[in-house]
This record gives structure tokens, sequence and C-alpha cells, in this order.
């Protein structure tokens, strides 16, 4: 039963005729080989077809080609081709959809997700702005009786000017004003009916011919002369050429005569010589040339590089250069020269005279120096030059932006890496914060401690980072660089405090060793004005001391002897760490302390 109805289902559907040879001839399938390559030539034609969508898209109509043209030359498959087209390209489309919808929908995600940080920033800028238009409407205020004033000022003014032009006599011809048909340029009416100033402006007007005229004749000369000049130096450079090579011709004549002569000069010595005079020069100058062979070129080049004539353009370029930056300088235009001395060929303005002249130069109030202007232009134009301003240089750099309160622009050359650091250096950085406010004290600490640690300046570098508060920082960083006794007692001296001595009491080197010992660090905070802070460090251990004794003698008559364990817990809780319960590691002589002391 089964059977049948497999039967029956079989014979219902449309049997498909056999795919047959002479369907598919020779020369129908070359049609169909050369249409398919046909197309992927086409489209490979195209400029983005490797790209990847290309490439997808590009596979996509090859396999729709391709389906066409089986459906052309198998008629009795066409339904069936076609069908499979058809979902083929349903398919596709559902996929594009579908990477479009992605694309929106991660688009749309990532503008979600920006929300809340763009809220964020829009309502810090509307507390930034509330915060300025108070400040705003009180300069308005302030600013307002002085706008009112220049404004009734600059009203009279023009009330005069207006009565002076109006009394001004004109000229009268039968009865008309001879007033001039158009104003000049640059003229108003005042001043174009006035013969006194007309005449100061004619006169200015025909200097200014006469300087055209004069510049004419000095700085521009005819075509002709610029041809004849050409000649002329066509015709020199082949005497030139010529006279070259026969000077070639001699000096080489001139060497083989001179080997020639020393030759027979030891012939004439040597008796006993058999050759004759011709076979021993013959064999001097062979010898010669054998020698001479593989350094003459070096020496010819040598010799000839002397009358190189564009050694001399060279030089007469350089010089040229220097000219025109004097006449920069000397004309008061020191941001161009500035510039013109940065990117001077070979350096030969990036010294120490050019920037003694820009440093001579006193400032105008309000202004940048021009020193700092050479200086910016000398540091920006490091990367294009390849070298570094010495130490003396980068630190008159430094220097002159300090003095202006550009620490920005000090921390922009260090964090570019484009001066020459070294320890007078870091010693200006860290002198220029002293005194100075927090912002200032976090921005220049660690600008000194950076090259401090660049010059290897140790005890400096660990400085300022006491002076930073990175006491912990700069544990790690003695102990790396293997401080000794004398390098923890420097520091200690130089930033005194109880943080800081307790870390030294602490610390143990690379060997186990303690840093310093405690009577040391009170010893060398007592010697310092800061000696409040070794006697609160004693004061601190003596509480300690005395609540290990409170420990000790409650468990002793109260409550029994105290286990070893809990009496180890205490102490490691009460004590500095490395001291006995008792002494606290005091060791040292309290006879040497200054009379002035008071415990």
């Amino acid at each position: 039963m089964q059977h049948s109805t497999e039967e029956k289902i079989l014979t219902a559907r449309p049997v498909l005729p056999p795919i047959k040879p002479e369907i598919l001839d020779q020369h129908t399938q070359q049609r169909l080989k050369n249409g398919l390559e046909c197309n992927a030539v086409e489209e490979m034609v195209n400029p983005d077809y490797f790209s990847e969508k290309c490439l997808e898209e590009s596979r996509y109509s090859l396999i729709k080609e391709t389906l066409n043209q089986l459906a052309e030359y198998l008629p009795g498959y066409c339904p069936l081709l076609m069908a499979v087209k058809a979902e083929f390209e349903n398919c596709i489309q559902t996929i594009q959809r579908g990477n479009q919808e992605a694309l929106y929908l991660s688009g749309k995600i990532r503008s979600m997700v920006a929300e809340q940080t763009t809220l964020s920033y829009y309502t810090r800028r509307i507390d930034q702005l509330k915060q300025i238009i108070p400040v705003i409407q009180s300069n308005n205020k302030k600013l307002h009786p002085e706008q009112m004033t220049i404004q009734m000022e600059s009203g009279d003014h023009l009330q005069e000017i207006q009565e002076q032009v109006i009394s001004v006599e004109v000229p009268v011809d039968n009865g008309h004003v001879n007033a001039p048909k158009r104003l000049f340029h640059g003229l108003i009416l005042g001043e174009s009916i006035d013969v006194e100033h007309l005449r100061k402006q004619s006169s200015s007007l025909d200097q200014q011919v006469n300087n055209l005229r004069q510049a004419r004749k000095s700085h521009y000369t005819p075509r002709e002369q610029k041809d004849r000049l050409k000649v002329q130096l066509a015709t020199k450079t082949k005497a030139k050429d010529l006279v070259t090579e026969k000077n070639f011709q001699l000096k080489a004549r001139c060497r083989k005569l001179r080997v020639a002569l020393d030759a027979l000069r030891v012939y004439e010595k040597d008796a006993l010589v058999q050759p004759t005079q011709a076979e021993v020069i013959i064999h001097a100058l062979t010898r010669s040339n054998s020698k001479m062979s593989s350094r003459s070129t070096d020496v010819l080049s040598s010799t000839f590089d002397d009358d190189d004539p564009s050694k001399e353009r060279e030089a007469e370029m350089l010089l040229d250069y220097i000219e025109y930056f004097n006449e920069l300088f000397g004309e008061g235009n020191y941001k161009d020269a500035a510039m013109h001395a940065a990117s001077s060929p070979k350096g030969i303005l990036r010294n120490s005279e050019t920037l003694s002249r820009f440093k001579g130069i006193s400032a105008r109030s309000g202004k940048t120096s021009p020193l700092l202007i050479y200086c910016e232009a000398l540091v920006s134009s490091v990367p294009a030059v390849g070298l570094l301003p010495n130490a003396e240089t980068s630190l008159e750099c430094v220097k002159s932006a300090l003095v202006e309160d550009r620490l920005d622009l000090v921390m922009y050359w260090l964090a570019q890496k484009r001066l020459t650091c070294s320890e007078p250096l870091g010693h200006l950085l860290y002198n220029y914060t002293q005194g100075k406010s927090e912002d200032i004290l976090s921005k220049g600490l660690p600008l000194a401690e950076a090259v401090y640690t660049e010059v290897d300046a140790q005890i400096q570098a660990a400085v300022c980072m006491c002076k930073q508060g990175k006491v912990q920082a700069m544990a790690d960083y003695a102990i790396s660089a293997g401080f000794g006794k004398d390098m923890y007692v420097g520091v200690l001296v130089a930033c005194p405090s109880l943080a800081l001595a307790e870390v030294l009491i602490q610390l143990r080197d690379t060997k186990g060793k303690p840093a310093l010992s405690v009577g040391a660090v009170v010893f060398a905070l007592l010697q310092t004005d800061s000696y409040t802070v070794g006697l609160q460090l004693l004061d601190e251990i003596h509480q300690r001391i005395k609540s290990v004794h409170f420990y000790h003698s409650q468990y002793r008559y109260g409550f029994g002897a105290m286990p070893a364990n809990k009496r180890r817990h205490q102490e490691s809780h009460l004590l500095v760490p490395g001291t006995s319960p008792y002494t606290a590691g005091i060791d040292m002589d309290f006879t040497t302390l200054p009379a002035q002391t008071d415990f």
C-alpha cells in the first residue's frame, strides 16, 4: 500500500527531460563559458571590485547570470531554474535587509549609549555658562559709564569736525561753489577741499613715484641684460672646463717628472746600479702608479674640491641668509627673524650668539618677549632639524618661559622630548614652584622630578617625590636606586615629616637590613628647624612603649602571664617593626642634642 502511494506521488510530478549531450554541444558550451567570462571581466574592471561588499555582490550577480544562461540553453529545466533563482534572490534580499537593519540598530545603540555622556556634557556646560553670566553682567555694569563717556566725547568731536567742514571757505565761481566732482580716495570732504592738506598729499605721492623710479633702476634690469649675462656665463664655464682639464694634465705631468727626477738622483748616488737611466725611470713610474692608484681619486677630488664653485655659491647663500636675518632683526620684525634663524641651513643661526641678541631686547608690556618668541621657534623646529638644543640653550628657553609664567609651554616641550635635560634645569623648575599655589606645585614638581630622574640626580628626584606626598613611591625608588644611609638622611633633612620618618624606620633594603635606625632618624630631625617632627616621633614611640608596659602589667598582675603568641601580636601592633619592647631601637646619645631642645 505504501509503495503504491509513493508511485502515485512520483507520477503526479512532471518528469524532467534528460540532459542530452546534443543539447550542450561544444559550440554551446563555449558560448556559455564566454558569456560568463565577459560578465566576470566587466565586473573586475570596476575599481571597487576587490572590496568586501563588491566581492559579495559580484558573486551574487555571477550566480544569477549562470542561472539565466542555464535556463536559456536548457528550456526543459527553465521552471526549476527560475524557481531556484527566485528562492536565491529572496534569500539574498533577506540577508541584505538584515545587514542594513543590523547596521541601523548598531548606530542607534551607540547613540543611546552616548546619550548619557552628551547629557552630562550639556549639563556641565550649562553650569559653566550660568557661572559666566553674572561675571559678564557685572563687567557690563562697570563698563557702561565708561562707554557713555566715550560716546559723549566722540559725539562732541564729530560735531566739531562737522562745524569745521561747514565753516571752510569754498571758492565761489559765478555764485556756484566749486566743489570737487568726486571725493579723493581716503579723504573726507573737509580734507578734499583743504589746500594745505592736498599739497601734503601731493608731495607724498611725488615721493612715492620717485622711490618707484629709483627702485626700477636699481632693483630691476631689462630682459636683454639677463640674456647677455647667460651668454657670458656659458662662455666662462666653457673656458673654465678647458682650463681645469689642462690643469689636470699639467699636474699629472708634474708628478711624473718629480718621480723621474727622484729616481735619477738615486741612480747618480748609487754607482753600482746596473740598469740604464731609462729603465730606472720606467721602473720608478710603474711603482709610483701602483702606489697612487688607490688614492689618486681621493687626492684629485680633494684638490678640486678646493676650487669647487658650488662651495662658493653655498657660502654666498649662507651670507645672504645671515644678512636677511640681520635686516629682519634690525626692522624689529622679531617673529619672522626668529623663524628665519630657527630654520637656518646647517644650524648656522641656532647658536648662543643669536640667543644673546634676542635676550638683549627688552619686552614690551603686555606682549610676548622676543626671547620667548625665538625659543618657541627654536624648540618647535626640532622635529624638522633633527637636533636638540644643548643644555645651556634649553635652560635659557625654560627660563624665558617661566619668566612669563608659561609653565604649560615647558610641560609641552618636556612631554615632546624637545629639550636637553640637565641638573640646573631641574633646579630651575624646583625653585620656580617654591612659594607658589597648589596648582603650580602639582604641575612643576612632577616636571622637576622627571628632569632629575632623566639626569640620574637621585636625591633630588626623591625630594620631589616627598614634596608631592608620594612617600611610598620614594621608598621604592630609593631601594631600586640603592640609596645609602647618608642619602636617606639627606632626603629626610630636605623634607622633614612624620610620615617620611616612619617609612624610613620601617624600610628594608634588598639585603633585609634597615635603612635607618630610630636614633638616626630622630637625631637628623632634631638637627633641623623642624625638630618638632622629631619630638612627635619620640612621643609616639613613648606612647607605644607605655602601651606595651600596660599590657604586660595587666596580664602579669591581673590575668596571669600573657601567652607568647598574644604578646608578639601586641608588640607587632604597638611598636615599630624591628625594635625591642623597652628600648624601641633608640641607639642615640641624648647628650649630643641641641641645648635648646625641650623634652
